[in-house]
């Protein structure tokens, strides 16, 4: 007689991690998402390009490659910064230079959206440095005249 026992808990036990990763990755999702001046805006790949989704599926390209992300405030979600009634958002991306190198390529773009005129894309920054942490507001309005 074969035993099975062995074999059907391992079958239940990699059933259960493959939900747990599941659950895990759906519960990442909402981080490409962002609510800006009442519409939902999510981070898409567009062919190896950064770009925006916004709520009527139109899309607005951004000037970065993929994958890229939203930059957050200190609790970790993604960061809207209000000045002089505009709504602003930063889309990052980074990519570690190869050692021995502790540099990173990375860049970012600010969007802004006042009141009923069209979202506004900021031309791309550049940094050697990893980006990490909260960002100061002055990277959010600099990049615009106001």
């Amino acid at each position: 007689m074969i035993k099975r026992t062995p074999l059907v808990l391992l079958s239940g036990c990699l059933l259960l991690s493959l939900n747990a990763w599941a659950q895990q990755q759906q519960s990442a999702a909402p981080g490409n998402q962002v609510i800006v001046a009442g519409q939902t805006l999510t981070l898409e790949n567009h062919d190896q390009q950064c770009a925006l989704r916004k709520q009527d599926q139109s899309l607005l390209k951004l000037d970065m490659p993929w994958p890229c992300f939203l930059s957050v405030d200190r609790k970790g979600q993604p960061r809207v910064e209000t000045f002089n009634n505009a709504q602003i958002i930063i889309v990052e991306h980074s990519t570690p230079e190869p050692p021995p190198s502790r540099d990173c390529d990375a860049r970012y773009q600010a969007i802004r959206q006042i009141k009923d005129q069209p979202m506004e894309v900021s031309k791309v920054a550049h940094s050697a440095g990893c980006m990490t942490g909260v960002m100061d507001q002055k990277s959010f309005v600099a990049h615009f005249s106001w």
